[in-house]
């Protein structure tokens, strides 16, 4: 492990998929400012230096918002050697390992993570590249992307594929507009909002904003459509829908059920 000491002046955070919250840095840079950098950030050098800057941030930039907020100009650092996109898989992992992610985020990550590990094992796309039979050994070898995720990150791979999805149907503009609100920490209703075409995802994440206190997809839908509101299904519309649902062998107990009732009804 190569630790050192590096000037926060010759380090370039670059492009980040997740924004950095300004509140998380403030406590973590009064809590350096009591105690100090508990934690290094990751860094890996660059070939061709600009502005000064020798090197570019891995994984760590709110320990590094932070140490610029307590005024602390140098970081404890680890100097990976990895290439530009083995330097965002570090990036995606570290952030998938944190519990405060929400679910839009998640889904972000994990797409993000997708598209990383395949360009880094082409031979697991589906579709991919096998003309070879040393291509296809490899495939055996190297897991597909929802197994290597699920058994590095402890994740399922329902949960993988559920949110890869979220994030590939719901469009890039929606995405940002939703980000920070109720909608992006609500797996299901995300879920509601990605089988809705483009336009209506638009409309509704404008109205995520404009109503504030409604928190479903389908009654923000209801209201953009300007529908009646449907009446709450009443104890004989229930027990219908549980008929309909309900297999012969079901069917045959509740008829056993009911007939003394309905024999004694007869008599009277």
């Amino acid at each position: 492990m190569n630790m050192q000491m590096i000037p926060l002046a010759q380090i370039d955070v670059g492009q980040r998929l997740r924004a950095i919250d300004p509140d998380n840095a403030a406590v973590i840079a009064a809590s350096m400012q009591e105690i100090g950098q508990r934690q290094p950030i990751e860094v890996r050098k660059v070939t061709k230096p600009k502005d000064g800057k020798l090197y570019v941030l891995v994984t760590g930039a709110h320990r590094m918002k932070a140490m610029e907020i307590a005024g602390i100009e140098e970081a404890q650092a680890i100097v990976v050697k990895a290439s530009e996109i083995e330097a965002q898989l570090l990036e995606i992992d570290e952030n998938l390992c944190r519990h405060e992610l929400n679910e839009l985020d998640r889904a972000t990550f994990l797409a993000k993570r997708k598209e990383v590990y395949e360009a880094l094992h082409p031979e697991t796309k589906n579709g991919g590249d096998r003309k070879s039979d040393q291509n296809d050994k490899l495939v055996v070898l190297i897991h597909s992307f929802s197994q290597a995720t699920a058994e590095k990150l402890g994740f399922s791979k329902r949960t993988i594929e559920r949110s890869v999805a979220r994030y590939k149907h719901i469009m890039p503009d929606v995405r940002e507009k939703i980000s920070g609100t109720w909608l992006a920490a609500s797996g299901s209703q995300l879920d509601a909002l990605a089988k809705e075409t483009p336009d209506m995802q638009r409309q509704i994440a404008e109205a995520v904003h404009q109503w504030p206190t409604i928190k479903n997809i389908s009654e923000i839908i209801r209201q953009l459509k300007n529908q009646p509101k449907k009446a709450p299904p009443t104890t004989y519309d229930k027990l219908v829908a549980l008929w309909m649902r309900a297999d012969q062998a079901t069917k045959l107990r509740f008829h056993d059920f009911l007939s003394p009732t309905l024999e004694l009804e007869d008599a009277a």
